[in-house]
């Protein structure tokens, strides 16, 4: 009954199933494994695990089979080479067992391929953002901080060579302390746009509800907040990287949505953090939307809320305002 039931799972699993011994020799292997693989079983069956392996994990091969055999359960990352020469990327969960009287090993492989691409996709626009984030920050020292520096270092020649002609020595001291004290504000201003002050002095809460009532006093967009519910979770990132969403969103329902109200919560729950983000604009096609150069805000939203181990999902169609939810695990 039991080998009955072993039989059924083995070939009805969705993923593909490897058996072999503890030198790596494959003793059996279910259609999927075939499929995903190139091969015919009998061709399978006469490989030894070291042989499908890539170059670059052929050389831990025998570490991972170790791995198992101490570890009775061991889940890893790998690359198996198809019978077309493929090099396919394979997650592996392994776990020692009895078949036929023998130990075995039974390996449930998964095809990561599209996951692998989707992270290779996630890293090249986390490194884009960064890249537009830098530029940011150079025009804004370029533009804002480097003329009043020039100015005051032209005052200070006119000091060096005792060049009163235009104005006196007193009213270049007077100008130059102006201008030192409008250099100091201008780079607390950019350090402001990096990291704001009030959210390191006064929290989540209190820097959301700042931008908030900022929103809400141009009169364009009514802005409902609660964050009743929300308990500090004490990590600078985590908030930092919240802040950020909340800001992403206003923003986008200002620039895109046409939107009159936007409800915002946000609270804690069960060791994790629920941002909650509606609006009753014009709404969107989230498929066109996501994922394109048109949907950039919305795409950084995602990778920053994924950074942080966190899942968000958008609902939106035409005329149906858009909803947002982010859900961060402590």
């Amino acid at each position: 009954m039991q080998e009955n039931i072993f039989s059924f799972l083995f070939e009805n699993s969705s993923d593909a199933i490897f058996l072999s011994d503890s030198f790596g020799d494959i003793i059996e292997v279910n259609s999927i494994a075939c499929n995903l693989m190139g091969y015919e079983k009998d061709e399978l069956l006469s490989l030894n695990f070291r042989e499908i392996k890539s170059p670059r994990y052929r050389n831990i091969f025998s570490e991972n089979i170790q791995n198992i055999i101490t570890n009775k359960v061991y889940t890893y990352e790998t690359e198996h080479i198809k019978k077309n020469g493929d090099v396919c990327p394979i997650e592996i969960k392994s776990r020692l067992a009895e078949y036929n009287g023998k130990q075995v090993i039974i390996s449930v492989a998964r095809n990561i391929h599209r996951r692998k691409a989707y992270e290779q996709k996630l890293l090249q626009t986390i490194i884009k953002t960064e890249e537009k984030e830098r530029k940011r920050f150079a025009e804004d020292l370029h533009d804002g901080l480097s003329p009043i520096l020039s100015t005051i270092k032209l005052y200070a020649d006119l000091l060096k060579k005792d060049d009163f002609k235009q104005t006196s020595k007193e009213q270049i001291i007077n100008d130059i302390e102006e201008l030192a004290e409008l250099s100091i504000s201008t780079a607390k201003e950019i350090a402001n746009n990096i990291t704001p002050n009030i959210l390191h002095d006064l929290g989540l809460v209190s820097a959301i509800k700042e931008f908030c009532n900022y929103i809400n006093n141009t009169k364009k967009i009514r802005i409902e907040l609660n964050t009743d519910k929300y308990e500090p979770c004490n990590n600078d990132l985590v908030e930092s990287v919240i802040f950020q969403a909340v800001k992403e969103l206003i923003n986008n329902a200002l620039k895109h949505s046409e939107a009159d109200v936007v409800v915002l919560e946000l609270k804690s729950n069960n060791n994790q953090i629920i941002l909650y983000y509606k609006d009753d604009g014009i709404g969107f096609n989230v498929n066109n939307v996501i994922g394109s150069s048109g949907g950039l805000g919305l795409n950084n939203i995602t990778n920053k809320i994924k950074s942080i181990k966190g899942n968000c999902d958008f609902s939106s169609r035409e005329n149906k305002g858009l909803i947002f939810m982010a859900v961060i695990k402590l």
